[in-house]
Order: C-alpha cells, then structure tokens, then sequence
C-alpha cells in the first residue's frame, strides 16, 4: 500500500511537470496578443518580427494549447475517479466545477484579457460527461475521428482563404488592444463562432486525456520508455516535413504573413505537442523531476498562473507602457520567460506553506460546497505520520 501511494504521487508529478511546461508556453505565445503586437493585431511581420514570428509558429503557436487541452481531459478522468472513490456524486461536483470554470472564464474575458480560453474549456468540457463510462476503443476513435475532421477543417478553410479572399488574410481583427465593450463583442461574436470551428480540435483533445486516464498511461509502468523513443522521433520528423513549406514561404519574400501558413502551423502544433510531451517524459524518468520542480509547481497552480499572467500583463500594460504593440517580438519573448520564471519562484514559494494555489483553493471550495485545508502541515507533523 505505502508504494501504491508512492507511485500515485509520482504519476501526479509527472502530470504537474507537463502541465507546467503547458502553461510556459501559453505564456510565452499570449504575450504578444495581450500585448497588441499578436496576429490579432498584425498580419504581416518584417525585419526581426518576421523571425520570431516564424519561430513562434513553428515551435510555440498551437503547440502548448494542444498539451494544455489533453491534460484536461486527463485531469477530468481522474477528478471523477477520485470523487467516485471518496463516495460524491461524481458527475454532480463535475458539472458545478465547470459552471465555476465557466463564470471565470467569461469575467476574465470580459474585464481582463479578449483570449481567455477557460469558458470554452468550461463549454466543451461538457462532452466529456457523455464519454466517462464509455469504452476506451470508443473514446479513441471519437478523439481521432474529431482530430482528423479538425485538421481537414482548418487545411480546407486556410487553402480556400489564400485561393479566392486572400486581401482578408492580411486583416487583423483588433487595430489597437481592445476595451470593454470591444471585448464583449468579440465574446458574442468570434468567440462564439470560434467555439464551433475549434470545437472539434478541442473536444478531440480532451478526449484523448480521457483515454490516457483510462489506459493508465500515468500509472504502473505507464507509457514504455521504447514506445515513448520511436513516438518521439515520428513526431519530430513530421514536425520537420511541416516546417520546411514554412521556411520556404519566409524566405520567399520580405513579408512574413503567419494566416499564409496557418495550416502548417496547425498541424506541426499536434506533431510537436507529441515531441514535447514525449521528451519531457523521458527527461523526467532520467535524469529525473527534481530537476523540474519549478515546472511541477507552476503545474499545481496552473489555473491561478494562467490569469496572474494576464492581470500581471494588463496592468503592466495599462499603468506603465501605455501604448500597445510596442514591444517588438523578442521583448515580448524575454519578458514571457522571466514572468514565468517568477510564477516558478513564487509557486514553488507558496506551496511550502499551503496545499494547492489560491484560486485551486476556491475552485475546490465551489466545487465541493465546503472550504478544503488550505495551510500545509509542518514538516515535523509529517515525519510524524
């Protein structure tokens, strides 16, 4: 029993360590849109911008949220396990979790940041109720079935912008960083709208997670360090199939226009996901996660870093620069790195003292109806035990 719960705590440090990773990511590619100097704001991109631009594309852009929706899924899988275990109403505590996730969601996208991604989360979340008692099979083949008609959505829709509109390629959706009313706008509009284009993708992710729960890929011996090599090295080399036609449509001119070759970028997000997530497993295993506790910790507060990176953002945005897009794109990327850099400090500060982040905290309150222990126990009282 004593090495079943030890290796429970390591599987859930192999997920924290990912997620972790996940929200870096996000940071570091939400910078830019928060900032007004992100492909809602500029289509085209020249001198420096054009670089990292490209190199945002190829190794950040659609890549982590890709991670960021698996985990959900996975984490769904074992927040219903574990209420089921402990004798809740499993589906009850889910669906009020996700009204919470939901209510922040829109407050976030409303008062804070116009790409907040927790209410479509919260939306789509939903589905995978219909799916927990389904059978492993049957959720792989939605997940990859959903996977595949996402892909050939967007190949089809970018193809057909390029071939008969492409003056609305060259189009940003926002000139300048939007306000409120420009925010809820996008909220009932493209937002909406972006539901049902990114659903499929989305939905396909999550139940991917689900399947992963369900096959135990965190548990026991999980993924084979073997299956995690050959995975790793596929991914990697699809990855560079995809980045060739990039490059090429880069060093083809003196404009870099990201929508041109969104298509690549959206499928080179799910092969490099797959590198990612496999290298840091097998970097986890050996030379081990103690070299990756500021990630882990990130991970455990990964809704709590993911809006103080916005309000942190904004406020640095609105108080001191004043004047959005300012920033060119290696700033953005240097300034992405050390915010998180301090997420990892301070969460790693944080939860020597308490048991999971703030807003974790009162996510759990909501969910169960009763104020979980939030201090953490000293460690003389857990040698004891």
């Amino acid at each position: 029993m004593h090495n079943l719960q030890g290796d429970s705590k390591e599987r859930l440090k192999e997920v924290d360590i990912v997620r972790g990773f996940a929200v870096l990511g996000i940071c570091v590619v939400n910078i830019p849109e928060m900032l007004g100097n992100g492909v809602a704001f500029e289509s085209e991109y020249t001198g420096s911008n054009a670089l990292f631009r490209l190199l945002y594309d190829m190794f950040i852009q659609t890549k982590f949220y890709t991670l960021f929706a698996f985990l959900f899924g996975l984490s769904f899988y074992l927040f219903m396990r574990s209420a089921e275990r402990r004798g809740f109403a499993a589906k009850k505590m889910m669906t009020r979790r996700l009204l919470l996730l939901l209510i922040v969601g829109i407050v976030h996208g409303v008062l804070i940041w116009f790409g907040d991604v927790l209410h479509v989360y919260a939306i789509l979340g939903f589905i995978l109720l219909l799916f927990y008692r389904r059978k492993e099979k049957t959720v792989l083949i939605w997940s990859l079935s959903l996977l595949v008609l996402s892909g050939l959505i967007t190949v089809a829709t970018t193809l057909l912008a390029i071939l008969f509109v492409p003056d609305e390629l060259s189009k940003p959706i926002f000139q300048t960083v939007p306000d409120l009313a420009q925010r809820i706008g996008f909220l009932l509009t493209y937002s909406t709208l972006n539901i049902f284009l990114k659903g499929p993708e989305i939905a396909g992710l999550f139940l991917l997670g689900l399947y992963a729960g369900k096959k135990g890929w965190f548990e026991g011996n999980g993924l084979s360090a073997d299956r995690l090599k050959w995975m790793q090295w596929i991914s990697l080399s699809l990855s560079i199939l995809f980045f060739i036609p990039m490059v090429y449509y880069y060093v083809s001119g003196s404009i870099y226009n990201p929508n041109y070759v969104y298509h690549y970028t959206f499928l080179s997000g799910k092969s490099m996901a797959v590198f990612y997530f496999c290298t840091l497993m097998r970097l986890i295993r050996h030379p081990g996660e103690q070299r990756f506790k500021g990630l882990g910790a990130v991970g455990r507060m990964a809704f709590t870093n993911y809006l103080t990176q916005s309000v942190i953002t904004m406020l640095i945005l609105y108080v001191f620069l004043r004047q959005d897009g300012s920033w060119p794109l290696w700033i953005c990327f240097i300034y992405s790195v050390l915010l998180f850099w301090l997420q990892a400090w301070w969460s790693r500060a944080w939860l020597r003292r308490y048991r999971m982040g703030p807003l974790e905290w009162a996510w759990r309150a909501g969910t169960y109806g009763y104020f979980p222990c939030l201090r953490e126990k000293p460690a003389e009282l857990k040698q004891a035990e």
